[in-house]
């Protein structure tokens, strides 16, 4: 009951931060409300290459120190940050033995997701935000649900740039792209033809 009053007071605060081409584990948006972002981004924008990423274990690789760090900037009364330090270092109960971590955000809590949410806000959201605005020489779209990140782009140089500097910004906090679930493709009218050459 505690996790969830606290969960429903900082979704309240974070809501007005978060940005909107965040999908998951927020109140009145959900996956499709990310497919109909995706639908129109594709067909309204110039999109030749679409990039779609997923995070390896990310609430198992969470890392708890940048996570207390990030919810610092927002989150004053000290009472409701040790209420989330106690709840990160709880640990996980399985067959009967407690391990801890301090990685992970305890998934299946209830406030997991918004913890995630706030993680991935400062991670990935701002900072897809500005390279979108600084670094692209073409259209960019994103949308991200969760973990999972889809990146629609105009030119290929910046798609691949994009991965690069995506690649470097999760380590930095923790975080790795599955090798398995990443991949960039030609999107478009020609792209079927251009593949077939």
């Amino acid at each position: 009951m505690v996790q969830r009053a606290t969960a429903a007071v900082l979704s309240a605060i974070y809501e007005e931060d978060f940005l909107g081409f965040s999908y998951g584990f927020r109140p009145g948006r959900g996956a499709h409300g990310a497919l109909d972002a995706l639908v129109v981004g594709v067909t309204s924008t110039k999109v030749n290459f679409v990039l779609d990423a997923d995070i390896r274990d990310f609430f198992g690789s969470v890392s708890q120190d940048w996570l207390v760090r990030f919810l610092e900037h927002r989150i004053g009364d000290p009472r409701i940050l040790r209420l989330i330090r106690k709840w990160l270092k709880a640990g996980i109960l399985e067959d009967g033995v407690v391990t801890t971590s301090d990685q992970g955000t305890g998934q299946g809590s209830v406030i997991s997701p918004l913890l995630a949410n706030v993680y991935l806000h400062y991670v990935f959201d701002l900072w897809a935000h500005r390279w979108r605005r600084r670094e692209a020489t073409g259209n960019v779209i994103i949308v991200r649900y969760a973990d999972e990140m889809i990146v629609g782009f105009e030119h290929e140089a910046d798609a691949r740039r994009f991965l690069e500097a995506m690649r470097e910004r999760f380590e930095a906090f923790a975080l790795s792209l599955h090798p398995d679930k990443i991949r960039l493709i030609e999107f478009g009218r020609h792209a079927a033809a251009n593949r077939k050459r």
